[in-house]
């Protein structure tokens, strides 16, 4: 009884010192400062405006496939847009100035520098493009300008010159092939060459491929490269990621050329081969067949990333109205969700880029689809299929990459993502 009354007299302040209140109080405040602290200084994880959900307009109440920016503005990237992208950044290896810890603005529209300005914030994972690829060229008075090195031979033959420049790999499963397909169809012209093992590795004109590429199956390597700009992108056909490991390795070795950007996204052929597993089990013991693999994968590309930009991009919702009955439930957006929190949280605070704006534009999609049937031999609408949206989704994404990578080197406005 003695010792409740002497606890009762200390937290009224009643028994010299500071009171049982004041010290809880203080305790209260201390923890909302330094959890607020890094609520607002602990970045979630690697991510741009053009590649953030966070950063479209989308709901519920208004289902429309045309959702804008609301971070930054969008630019429409046309195919003379993408080789000036990649003119301006190979052949004068501009290093972004975010690299070097500052900001600068681009130019405006008159063209006058609105200067530069010093600030402390998470570098950019766009300043490993170049700045872990940089060939080095040691020029003399007479030695070609860098254009005239990296003007690409029209012979097929000449293979030194796909060692420089840009070189993208797109490294997943169909979803990856879309992506891969829409940038192929940006770039298509006589002067885009391409290769697979069906070609017996010779280059030839990529309108061959085009059609192919975008309404069949295609399932192995196939690689692209402009003859007027120093420009690779190659696709790899891994649905599982089970083969990345070994690139990377490679990559790392330099038993092949190190991509300057890597872009990969899997999912589905997971929830396909655990099918049994999820019937058995649950899907918690399905995903965990996918975590095991993803736990050993994860720590590799983050250890990539950090001289390679990475972007990892989450799986599209899918139409499920139309899910044959046999993968019902693995074939789903809740299933879905539980990959993509689960490649998402295990991301975060690491160097690797998380793209997830692609998700509330297939939900636009596949909404658009159950109100407005929609189909076409070009594959813009195809809303006959419940796993894939169609390419007017996919050139949007294809345009959110672009808006990503090639802003800092075109002519545009600080408004700009």
């Amino acid at each position: 009884m003695y010792t409740l009354r002497r606890a009762w007299l200390w937290w009224h302040g009643q028994g010299g010192g500071w009171s049982g209140q004041q010290m809880w109080y203080c305790l209260l405040v201390s923890w909302v400062v330094i959890t607020t602290h890094v609520i607002l200084f602990t970045p979630s994880h690697t991510q741009r405006s053009s590649l953030n959900q966070a950063c479209y307009d989308y709901s519920n109440e208004s289902k429309t496939y045309h959702l804008p920016n609301t971070c930054c503005r969008l630019h429409i990237y046309t195919k003379e847009d993408v080789l000036a992208c990649v003119h301006t950044a190979t052949d004068n290896w501009t290093l972004p100035k975010w690299f070097l810890g500052k900001e600068v603005n681009k130019k405006n529209p008159s063209g006058k520098s609105q200067g530069m300005e010093e600030k402390d914030h998470f570098h950019s994972p766009n300043e490993y493009l170049l700045h872990f690829h940089q060939p080095k060229i040691k020029r003399s008075p007479r030695a070609p300008h860098p254009e005239a090195i990296y003007k690409f031979s029209q012979d097929s033959s000449n293979t030194s010159s796909l060692s420089k420049g840009w070189l993208w790999a797109i490294v997943g499963d169909s979803r990856m092939r879309q992506f891969f397909s829409a940038l192929v169809t940006l770039l298509n012209s006589p002067r885009l060459k391409y290769r697979k093992t069906s070609t017996g590795g010779k280059w030839r004109s990529v309108h061959e491929l085009t059609e192919n590429l975008r309404i069949g199956k295609l399932h192995e390597d196939i690689e692209v490269y402009h003859m007027d700009v120093p420009l690779r992108i190659v696709f790899h056909w891994d649905p599982l990621l089970l083969h990345l490991p070994k690139l990377m390795h490679q990559w790392t070795d330099n038993e092949q050329q190190k991509p300057t950007l890597l872009i990969l996204g899997s999912g589905l052929h997971w929830m396909r081969t655990t099918l049994h597993t999820y019937r058995s089990a649950g899907p918690q013991a399905a995903l965990d067949k996918f975590k095991l693999h993803m736990d050993t994968l994860l720590p590799q590309l983050v250890s990539f990333a950090k001289s390679t930009y990475t972007i990892i991009q989450l799986q599209d919702h899918i139409q499920e109205s139309h899910i044959f009955k046999k993968y019902q439930g693995a074939y789903s957006n809740n299933n879905i969700d539980l990959y993509n929190n689960f490649i998402s949280s295990s991301l975060i605070g690491s160097s690797v880029a998380v793209w997830d704006s692609n998700i509330p534009f297939s939900q636009a999609y596949h909404a658009h689809c159950l109100t407005k049937y929609r189909k076409s031999f070009d594959m813009l609408w195809d809303c006959d299929n419940p796993l894939h949206t169609g390419f007017v989704m996919v050139e949007k994404y294809a345009n959110m990459f672009l808006n990503d990578i090639c802003n800092f080197y075109i002519d545009l406005d600080s408004t700009y993502c």
